[in-house]
């Protein structure tokens, strides 16, 4: 039942009082809108995470500790650095690297506002894309589908250049993958 609201809901944000789809920038403009409304109802007027307001007790203790919290976020920092850092390589290579990274990024948004704003940016992003995109003819959605799916082929056959083919492959594929300019 609440897919059909969702769909509803995403088609009504899609198009104006009209009936006629709106652009893409007004669908992102009203989505930011509700990401800094988010973040103002979150955390009010001096943009801070207040310790009283931390919804997980054990973390709200330590929080009340200055020296505590202070090991916490430093503790935070460190080990989303850590994250993101082994998640840039994994982005051209095999690996889940934009995993890995909005984990490191959602770990510092727990302690830290600026990251907070990102995570709140990027999600207004995708909601933007998620409305937007179904409302488009089927003519304009044929290239963005073209585009994506060459733009896939160009990480991998980036990967295959930097890595070769790999020797697990089913030799038809390795065949014709060794086949292609740069690979042989």
């Amino acid at each position: 039942m609440s897919v059909t609201v969702d769909k509803h809901e995403r088609r009504r944000r899609a198009y104006d009082d009209g009936g006629n789809r709106r652009g893409y920038l007004d669908v992102r403009r009203d989505q930011h809108e509700i990401a800094q409304r988010e973040l103002q109802e979150q955390f009010g007027d001096d943009k801070r995470i207040d310790v009283e307001d931390d919804p997980i007790a054990w973390r709200r203790k330590i929080r009340q500790n200055p020296a505590g919290a202070l090991a916490w976020r430093i503790g935070i920092f460190v080990v989303g650095l850590v994250l993101i850092v082994a998640g840039i390589p994994m982005v051209p290579l095999v690996g889940p690297g934009w995993a890995v990274i909005f984990v490191g990024l959602f770990l510092w948004s727990t302690e830290f506002i600026w990251a907070r704003r990102v995570t709140q940016f990027i999600k207004a992003e995708v909601r933007t894309f998620n409305i937007w995109y179904p409302s488009l003819p089927w003519k304009a959605k044929v290239p963005i589908g073209v585009l994506t799916v060459v733009f896939c082929w160009l990480c991998f056959y980036v990967v295959l250049l930097l890595l070769g083919v790999p020797d697990w492959s089913p030799d038809p594929v390795k065949g014709w993958l060794e086949s292609l300019p740069g690979l042989g």
